[in-house]
């Protein structure tokens, strides 16, 4: 008789590995930006004492400052979590995990006396949000070259398409100059794509703190918070979902493309879910 571990085994195996991406994918949106945007909307009112705001009734608000440790504890927990149960490190999630430890170190140190934010505070958190798609579309450039293209991690995924039978097929035609030229192109577009990325998230993060410098002192880190919420959920929206269909369109470019070099059909381009 099969025990119930062995039972939740068959069924991961049959399950389709596309929903377990989607559902992943869903949970890490939730995790990493639902949660904390309301986090920090919601529980950042309230004085240094949460205590005193629960006596009062608004056990919700806990204060700017353990709001924001909340809001930046979340993702960190999950991001070390995926990280110990797949031993191994995915660059996706440690680019989001340093993105939050970033946010961690800037809000430490452009928060001031009696909850007051630095001047400089809009260009720093502006310089953060760019700086890690630049880092990207660099070391997607950089890669180009290498046995290990990022390429592969964004678009080129082993994981999705058979390279081994499409490199086979493309020698076979003699089509090798047109299949470099053809991720060459989809290299510069990715790059392009982050490049954009990254001056849209530094208008967007300026946008939204220049005003609480304007703000009563007694207010501003309270203020801050509501606006790094509103940086994360606005720079998901704005810039993620475009991004997204845009790597989405250069995708199925990339499989027409691949199966005119190679001869095969779109199914043996990509690996058999």
């Amino acid at each position: 008789m099969e025990t119930d571990q062995e039972t939740r085994q068959q069924q991961e195996m049959r399950e389709e590995p596309g929903s377990k991406a989607r559902r992943s994918s869903l949970k890490g949106v939730l995790i990493n930006v639902l949660l904390p945007v309301l986090i920090l909307d919601y529980c950042s009112k309230g004085s240094m004492d949460p205590w005193a705001d629960f006596d009062a009734g608004h056990f919700w608000y806990l204060g700017p400052v353990w709001a924001m440790v909340l809001a930046l504890l979340l993702p960190i927990t999950y991001g070390l979590q995926e990280l110990i149960r797949h031993k191994r490190v995915d660059l996706m999630s440690s680019v989001g995990l340093a993105g939050v430890l970033l946010t961690g170190v800037i809000t430490i140190l452009v928060v001031g006396e009696e909850g007051s934010i630095a001047g400089s505070t809009p260009w720093l958190f502006a310089c953060k949000e760019a700086l890690i798609p630049l880092v990207l579309a660099a070391a997607v450039l950089v890669s180009r070259k290498s046995e290990s293209p990022l390429l592969q991690t964004f678009l080129y995924n082993p994981d999705l398409f058979d390279v081994g039978l499409i490199e086979r097929c493309v020698r076979e035609k003699g089509n090798e100059s047109a299949y470099e030229k053809l991720l060459g192109q989809a290299t510069w577009i990715l790059a392009g794509s982050l490049i954009v990325s990254a001056a849209a998230n530094f208008c967007l993060a300026l946008y939204f703190l220049m005003p609480v410098l304007q703000e009563p002192v007694a207010v501003q880190q309270e203020q801050y918070n509501y606006a790094v919420g509103r940086i994360t959920w606005w720079g998901f929206i704005v810039i993620g979902v475009p991004l997204m269909v845009a790597l989405m369109a250069v995708m199925l470019r990339l499989v027409r493309r691949l199966g005119e070099l190679t001869g095969l059909e779109r199914e043996r381009v990509l690996l058999r879910r």
